[in-house]
């Protein structure tokens, strides 16, 4: 080894790979690489004695090691390694909320399960702070094209599965597709015109999930993408976006749904301001009434308090509340929702009720109490006030909407890796373009 790297051929071999501007172009693939692994959750599972309750695995307690994690510790490593020297000056809320974690875990009735989850808080502070400082030149143009081929291909594999009336495996088995169909027990189908549709899942475990990265990802390249110059690249972001919205609707996602038409019709307004109001509001109310006539609009007109997911729904909020107010100041712990959630549950709530609560405010403040609340309030005012690029606001606007009626941005690989990139492109270092 040691005459290796006294040839100076050897030497000069390993100083091209080595050299600086080598190691940003490897991290920027690999950063793209990772924004378009976003939607897959194919990973190895782990099973310690902390992610059962009551002898049931449960797969949010699970620590997991996903291949977008594999991704993230190359870049830390290749980061590291090009790092000359850095410096972060943590503020002082920072510093607070650290230690309110720590207190809270360390008061916690699973601490192991509190540390897994602050690491993945350090795992991905770290890739909103990648992103944020752009130390590789990212081009935007090609942010948006990693998710535009996301959003196709998911959309194929959803149409798919809503042909097959089920998952298709094989090869998007290494995607992360679960294996399920119409009759599997807990699985999504919805009740449209009397006939009942599976709501496909591409390669999310729930369509709301899928819905979600769709919405997020179609305002992204709504709101930024440039009509000035027809290229090959503008006809494929927008083909994805036609495409993306046809699977959205098949996924019967209400609250996405909704949201959706709501950025369109803001779009529209705002695109075509110089068009008679009469026709923007025709066009509007045309939209809707077809919405509401069609089956699809049964989905809507059907739902009811008495509804299972409303009523599971009413179950966690209340079950929430009594947590923060036994625990108000360190919360539960991070990460321990689940752990306590049988002790403020009734005796006859069945275990597919052991999940979180469907709101990422009211899970945060559970787990982390007022002063870790506080200081998520408090990021989130820093986040929009530090926003350059005005498109941006969209599609965090909706993760926090979204937020109001779903976890997954909180608890699952794919939905915080979501947030993840969209916070850090609202704290990035100058305009996008």
């Amino acid at each position: 080894m040691k005459k290796l790297f006294q040839n100076p051929k050897a030497k000069a071999a390993t100083g091209f790979w080595l050299s600086s501007q080598n190691l940003n172009n490897i991290q920027r693939l690999l950063l793209y690489s990772l924004i378009l692994f976003i939607p897959t959750q194919l990973g190895v599972h782990f099973w310690p004695d902390f992610a059962f309750i009551k002898g049931v695995r449960i797969d949010y307690l699970s620590p997991t090691m996903y291949a977008t994690d594999t991704l993230i510790l190359l870049i830390f490593i290749l980061w590291i390694f090009n790092r000359r020297k850095f410096l972060i000056k943590p503020q002082f809320p920072i510093v607070i909320f650290a230690l309110c974690l720590i207190i809270g875990i360390a008061l916690s009735k699973s601490p192991q399960v509190g540390i897994y989850g602050a690491i993945k808080i350090l795992e991905f502070s770290f890739v909103g702070f990648y992103v944020a400082q752009d130390t590789n030149k990212l081009k935007f143009a090609n942010i948006l094209l990693m998710f535009s081929i996301g959003i196709v291909f998911e959309s194929f594999l959803a149409f798919a599965q809503y042909i097959n009336h089920g998952s298709l495996q094989g090869i998007f088995y290494f995607f992360g597709e679960r294996l399920f169909n119409s009759n599997t027990p807990g699985i999504a189908n919805a009740s449209l015109g009397g006939e009942l549709f599976l709501r496909p899942y591409g390669t999310f475990s729930h369509p709301n999930v899928l819905a979600g990265h769709l919405i997020i990802a179609m305002t992204l390249i709504v709101a930024s993408i440039k009509y000035k110059v027809l290229s090959m690249k503008e006809i494929f972001l927008k083909l994805s976006v036609i495409i993306g919205t046809a699977s959205l609707l098949l996924t019967l996602s209400r609250i996405a749904i909704v949201l959706w038409f709501v950025i369109l019709g803001i779009y529209i307004f705002r695109r075509f301001v110089n068009l008679k109001s009469y026709i923007i509001i025709l066009s509007l109310g045309l939209i809707l009434v077809l919405g509401l006539t069609t089956p699809l609009g049964t989905r809507f007109a059907s739902l009811k308090l008495t509804d299972e997911s409303i009523v599971q729904r009413e179950s966690l909020i209340k079950s929430s509340i009594a947590m923060i107010r036994d625990n108000l100041v360190f919360g539960v712990g991070l990460n321990n929702f689940l752990i306590n959630l049988p002790d403020y549950q009734k005796a006859h709530t069945p275990l597919f009720y052991l999940q979180p609560v469907h709101n990422i405010f009211l899970l945060i403040f559970s787990e982390t109490g007022i002063i870790g609340f506080s200081f998520f309030f408090w990021f989130l005012v820093q986040t929009y006030r530090r926003i350059n690029s005005s498109f941006i606001i969209y599609p965090l606007s909706l993760i926090i909407i979204l937020g109001l009626f779903d976890h997954y941005f909180l608890t699952l690989q794919q939905g915080q890796l979501l947030l993840t990139f969209i916070l850090g492109l609202c704290w990035y270092n100058k305009p996008l373009k």
